[in-house]
């Protein structure tokens, strides 16, 4: 019954996931012409879409080299941790409400025989690294023009401070952690009796496993290593923002392109986007263009072009890290049939 309650409760999610990008697709197309989309893409420079597939590979470099980093059980390769994030960062983004993202612990433990509490674990961290800089960065460019914003935008800010916020109180949560957190985990089954159905218990000890895997982590990790990498993981992504914009010509100043940016990322980290990011993604970039002074009409075509852009990047570097894996998946199989 629960795993029955847990499987509806996942496709409504979906949903409303997709009922959402598709009225926000429909508002968008409604706003603008095909014609409009059309001519962004001849707009943008070809070295600017160059240029951004370069940055989007090293953005997703960084991010392996922080995985790898997170991993103390095993040595992974960096190349073969590149592809796994190249592999899940496309799965991520073409399944309804960021489905995918989990598919790191998968491919981490498949390719690099790594435990799943550990991937997990470290996956969790990583996160709430993101978090952190993301949310804090949107909240800090919205703060700095919120006497442009529209009237009534200020549950957009409230939205982002409460994301800081919880994001903040995620990763003290992890720095706080301890040996003791296991047996509270034990003694809440006990109190509650909630030890009797196997699918608490089952829960219980994936928390205990990922819990000790933290407690592992923070006691042998490099804090300070870790916050680079995630700084230079940001700028670099901003990067990428601001080579899109210079690339299409539009006229946004480079405070206003991390602006841009940062409300574009937190609209992407919400698990609210349908198929690919239909919709969601667009919007999260037309909304802060407008706000800059782009006009409407160009602000959602180049949504439509960076989108498409991003698709692209996903599809050539999830790609190449799949038949990466793969290649190594069949050197492994050899030898074990011979």
């Amino acid at each position: 019954m629960s795993h029955g309650r847990a499987a509806s409760s996942g496709v409504f999610r979906t949903a409303v996931a997709m009922l959402v990008a598709a009225g926000l697709l429909w508002i968008l197309l409604a706003q603008t012409d095909l014609h409009a989309i059309a001519e962004s893409f001849t707009r943008l420079s070809p070295a600017a879409a160059i240029a951004g597939l370069l940055g989007w590979a090293g953005t997703n470099w960084m991010r392996a080299m922080r995985f790898r980093a997170l991993v103390h059980s095993r040595e992974v390769p960096l190349p073969r941790m590149f592809s796994i994030v190249n592999v899940q960062n496309l799965l991520a983004t073409i399944t309804p409400g960021r489905a995918g993202e989990l598919s790191y612990v998968v491919l981490l433990r498949q390719d690099g025989r790594v435990p799943g509490p550990e991937g997990l674990a470290g996956f969790v961290v990583a996160r709430a690294l993101d978090f952190v800089v993301g949310f804090g960065v949107a909240l800090g460019t919205l703060i700095s023009v919120r006497r442009a914003l529209p009237p009534g935008s200020g549950r957009v800010l409230a939205t982002a401070g409460a994301l800081f916020g919880l994001s903040i109180l995620v990763l003290a949560q992890l720095a706080w952690i301890s040996e003791k957190g296991v047996g509270m985990i034990e003694t809440c089954l006990r109190v509650t009796r909630a030890g009797r159905w196997p699918i608490a218990r089952r829960f219980a000890a994936i928390s205990a496993d990922v819990h000790a895997q933290i407690v592992r982590l923070r006691g042998e990790g490099d804090a300070a290593r870790l916050w680079l990498l995630t700084a230079g993981i940001w700028v670099s992504s901003y990067a990428v923002s601001w080579i899109w914009i210079a690339g299409l010509g539009l006229p946004v100043s480079l405070g206003q392109a991390i602006f841009v940016a940062a409300v574009a990322g937190l609209a992407a980290s919400l698990p609210v986007q349908g198929l690919a990011g239909l919709g969601t993604t667009e919007a999260g970039w037309a909304i802060p263009l407008v706000i800059v002074g782009v006009g409407r009409e160009q602000a959602i075509a180049a949504g439509f072009c960076f989108h498409a852009l991003a698709l692209v990047y996903l599809a050539i570097l999830g790609g190449t890290g799949f038949l990466h894996l793969s290649r190594r998946r069949r050197a492994r199989a050899v030898p074990a049939n011979k």
